[in-house]
């Protein structure tokens, strides 16, 4: 299962992102990948290690809203075969 996680504040580090995510997710996260970190388009290509599509769900639920540099993250779960970049800021 994959996660999207983006809306990232341009103030956040790879490293922060990472700290962050690994915090949060814990044992479901098996691989992260940050893309344009200090941009106003960065986010994080999440794989989980859960193999139950409801569950990437349940944790993009948990994640979406949360504050990371001031700023509410959102989250969305995806099947393994997909890898979409989030929406663009305008």
């Amino acid at each position: 299962m994959n996660l999207i996680v983006w809306n990232f504040a341009q103030t956040c580090s790879e490293q922060d992102i990472r700290a962050f995510l690994q915090y949060e997710l814990g044992h479901y996260l098996k691989n992260v990948t940050v893309y344009e970190h200090g941009t106003p388009n960065a986010y994080a290509h999440v794989e989980l290690n859960a193999d139950v599509p409801y569950v990437g769900d349940v944790i993009a639920q948990q994640v979406h809203g949360k504050l990371l540099g001031g700023v509410a993250l959102q989250a969305s779960a995806m099947p393994f075969d997909e890898k979409p970049a989030p929406p663009q800021r305008q």
